[in-house]
């Protein structure tokens, strides 16, 4: 049987489950009476990014009287690994089994993650049903924005919790575990009870409480308190609401992943819900009203967040950061206190018309990535259908901006099946991908050439979403999506111009489970069954097993996508979100006229006004009641005062930009957990450490800087190091307690031994290393005796050539080990079993080899069960270490 640490060596890709961390928290199981286990059903480095598992985890960890840890769905080589070896799944914080914890919380992104949902219930042995729980199981608990429209897995969870979660979450946690206490009875009758209980709980929805109907003009579903319970449960079931979001600060210190996540950054949410109204985007209307953190706080969390963290980019998000009341004024001031410390600002996805060419220069001056615009559509009239409230005259302008500050790389988003499209609509997509390359083509020349144009052009599919205005739409069948997307693909003819297509079958599930009623349940489990997981990985998606999962359901999926009559009752209209169904529906009618709706709370036509001189704001009674005296107050003042802002902080890493630069080299440890990070972990892990530690690290030039680094040659993930090196630059000279002010912040397994100025004219790294030593550990009791090790050494050292064979740049190749590897020592570690101690060639003409080769060509077979330390680098020359 293989441990926990086997089977992370042994799995693909460790870092899409457990992949190292910085500043993680771990309590104590015991000493703790609450414990929380918070799940996402996707992988590590989509999981990480998720700025809601930030907020709870700090939300939860910062009390003494509750524990939280975090559990991912582990990729199918991890789940085939603990299945074989009989292993619970774990979480990350201190490796205990997911049942073990009183409350099982999954945050819910994204439909397609349903089945990973049944993996990670079903390696916990936690039953799949509520109703075959009892008091002995954790209470598992779903969240996010998917408990909007929760029926197709409303049979696998004890309770939703819909909305805001920094209240209620903490508050329904600790009085189930209060009534868990107090409540007797039978298990199933006491686990009732308290679930009872827990629907007076603002946002709380329980399933089992609740029965479907079918409705007799769409064919689906909707659900109904039961008759039967003797009480009757909430219904509609109102939507938890955190009206003011600055009474929970954003958490500025985070844990930092060693493995490369998708936003790997410090990351701020600016505000919380929009007021644009795009008709199709469920998201903007469920986060309603719009609430906006104080940009005191935001600049503040920002600088905490890049002391604590050492990341060197800051993202501020929202659904529509342009929209923030005093945005270009906010980003001025972060780039103002950032820039000289080559701390970089990034911005989700702006609105066109907030892009002015002083916001782009201001978001430019540190690195320039990709920048991203969403026009979801070609031409004007189906923009005004959509409601984008843009205009092309904004989108070439935000393009010319961007490219005219060095954005050589523009993302354009758009959308395709949505309401009234026609092949004109289609073709002025193609025609705007083009205007826009040439505005970058002509800019760039302007900068002299330095710089190739390209534009990125990608077209989803459009999925009726619930709540959304378009949620009584029909969704295109898949022949006619695949259709449009060829129409586009054939018209886009620059080189510099790339179509990417989504997966149209992967919307249609999606499509499905979006709009689908408790019935579809049983297919996800079937599906499940029959091997579906990461249904939204491409690579992983079985569109075969989920049809042949629909037939064995008896569910015709067709229904889900079909347009729903607007007299339905539907699946989801026993959530109240707090927008009426009746706003919903004008403005479904206004799509179909490609009638505009200017943006709610905002001066009408006039978004570039500060809101000092903005007049009366628009309302459309959407059912959220907002009170617009006092939103206009708070941002008018919001705005005065980061005009009048100054620096509260103390300085970070003082700037390195200019001036001398002193290099150093230091050699380090690469022990215990840290020998799972890659050579690319390795980097941004150490680099970061040294932002934390107060060092001014100099940084490359160009318009994507990094830290002027280089190490010692690459290990392998799983192996240990007794010593490596680095080389790096600093703008200022170090001290004596640098070694034990950086050793503070490294992550548990690494660590400084020395750190001493590198010598004028020495070799680089990869010239100066000439050797490595390795000792290779062979348990007792593994499958080779002493006696066949020790005659194995003997044959090898007493050979003349020991010829390997490898896999090299797609091809085989033949090695002799004897030209690489040098005399092979037998060493007997007490207690231990035997090692195996060897130098090997570092410099060869045609490369060197790893410790694991050299021990297949010793014994002439592959060995399990045996653990590698890299104990010395040896370099060509004294003047390598001076």
């Amino acid at each position: 049987m293989k441990t926990i640490e086997q089977i992370l060596i042994d799995v693909e890709k460790p870092a899409r489950y457990m992949g190292g961390e910085y500043n993680s928290v771990a309590k104590d199981h015991a000493k703790v009476p609450l414990k929380v286990a918070l799940a996402f059903p996707d992988t590590y480095e989509i999981g990480m990014s998720h700025l809601g598992l930030r907020i709870l985890y700090d939300l939860f960890n910062r009390r003494d009287d509750m524990l939280m840890e975090r559990v991912f769905a582990p990729w199918p080589d991890l789940e085939r690994e603990l299945r074989e070896n009989s292993l619970p799944l774990f979480t990350l914080e201190t490796r205990s089994p997911l049942a073990a914890f009183d409350v099982v919380g999954f945050t819910l992104q994204f439909e397609m993650c349903y089945t990973n949902i049944l993996t990670m219930l079903d390696l916990a042995a936690i039953p799949f049903y509520a109703e075959q729980r009892d008091d002995q199981h954790p209470l598992i608990v779903g969240g996010g924005p998917v408990a909007f429209s929760p029926e197709p897995i409303a049979p696998f969870f004890d309770l939703f919790l819909v909305g805001d979660g920094e209240e209620s979450f903490p508050l329904m946690v600790e009085r189930y575990v209060e009534l868990r206490g107090t409540l007797t009875g039978p298990a199933r009758e006491k686990r009732l009870s308290i679930l009872r209980e827990l629907t007076k709980i603002p946002g709380i929805y329980v399933p089992q409480f609740y029965t479907t109907e079918r409705d007799p003009h769409c064919g689906m579903d909707y659900v109904v308190p039961r008759r039967d319970l003797g009480w009757e449960p909430p219904y509609p079931i109102r939507r938890a609401l955190l009206d003011d979001i600055n009474r929970f600060p954003f958490p500025a210190k985070t844990i930092v992943p060693h493995a490369e996540i998708v936003h790997d950054r410090v990351s701020v949410e600016i505000a919380r819900g929009c007021t644009e109204g795009c008709r199709f985007c469920q998201a903007g209307i469920i986060y309603r009203p719009v609430r906006e953190r104080t940009p005191e706080s935001i600049i503040d969390s920002a600088l905490s967040g890049l002391e604590s963290t050492g990341y060197d980019e800051v993202s501020v998000t929202s659904l529509s950061p342009a929209d923030y009341s005093c945005f270009p004024v906010l980003v001025e001031k972060i780039m103002d206190r950032m820039a000289d410390s080559r701390v970089g600002v990034s911005v989700s996805s702006l609105r066109p018309y907030g892009l002015t060419e002083h916001l782009a220069g201001q978001i430019g001056r540190v690195r320039k990535t990709g920048f991203t615009i969403a026009p979801e559509a070609g031409s004007q009239r189906m923009r005004d259908a959509l409601n984008k409230g843009i205009t092309e005259e904004h989108i070439l302008m935000a393009a010319r901006n961007a490219s005219r500050q060095g954005w050589d790389l523009i993302k354009l988003y758009m959308m395709i099946g949505v309401i009234g499209e026609t092949d004109a609509d289609l073709q002025a997509m193609v025609d705007l991908a083009h205007r826009i390359y040439d505005i970058q083509k002509e800019e760039m020349r302007r900068l002299g050439g330095r710089l190739q144009p390209r534009v990125n052009m990608s077209a989803s599919s459009h999925i009726p979403k619930p709540f959304a205005p378009f949620q009584w739409m029909a969704m295109e069948p898949v022949d006619t999506l695949y259709a449009k997307q060829q129409f586009i693909a054939e018209r886009v003819r620059r080189r510099g111009i790339k179509f990417k297509r989504h997966h149209v079958e992967t919307s249609l599930l999606e499509g499905v489970m979006s709009r689908g009623d408790r019935r579809v349940a049983e297919t996800i489990e079937i599906a499940w069954r029959k091997g579906c997981r990461f249904d939204g990985w491409t690579e992983l998606f079985r569109h075969d097993l989920w049809l042949d999962a629909f037939r064995e359901a008896g569910v015709d999926y067709r229904i889900y996508l079909a347009e729903l009559p607007v007299e339905s009752r539907l699946p989801w209209d026993h959530i109240d979100c707090l927008v009426e169904k009746k706003f919903l529906l004008r403005e479904y009618e206004r799509a179909k006229k490609a009638l505009l709706s200017p943006a709610c709370e905002k001066p009408y036509r006039r978004h570039n006004l500060p809101p000092e001189m903005s007049d009366k704001l628009i309302c459309y009674d959407c059912g959220c009641a907002c009170d617009l005296d006092h939103i206009k107050k708070e941002r008018v003042e919001g705005y005065q005062k980061l005009l009048q802002l100054r620096p509260l902080r103390k300085p970070l890493a003082p700037p390195a930009a200019d001036g001398p630069s002193f290099k150093y080299r230091g050699a380090f440890r690469k022990m215990a957990a840290m020998k799972f990070l890659s050579h690319l972990d390795l980097l941004r892990t150490m680099s970061r450490a040294l932002r934390r530690a107060g060092i001014s690290l100099k940084y490359s030039q160009g318009f994507n800087p990094r830290p002027l680094m280089s190490f010692s040659p690459a290990l392998a993930v799983g192996i240990e190091s007794e010593e490596e090196y680095v080389d790096f630059q600093s703008g200022a000279p170090l001290d004596r307690d640098t070694v034990e002010r950086v050793n503070r912040v490294l992550p548990e397994g690494l660590s400084f031994v020395r750190l001493v100025p590198l010598a004028e004219g020495a070799p680089s790294l990869s010239k100066a290393i000439a050797a490595a030593t390795y000792l290779v550990r062979v348990p007792d009791s593994g499958p080779v005796g002493r006696e066949e090790l020790r005659d194995a050494v003997v044959a090898f050292n007493s050979a003349s050539e020991r010829f390997i064979d490898k896999v090299r740049k797609e091809r085989s190749v033949s090695l002799d080990l004897k030209r690489m590897v040098g005399l092979v020592d037998l060493v007997d570690e007490a207690g231990a079993g035997q090692a195996l101690r060897f130098p090997v060639a570092m410099d060869q003409a045609d490369g060197s080899v790893k410790p694991e080769e050299v021990l297949r060509g010793i014994l002439g077979r592959e060995l399990e069960g045996v653990s590698f330390v890299r104990e010395r680098l040896h370099f060509a020359s004294p003047q390598g270490v001076s």
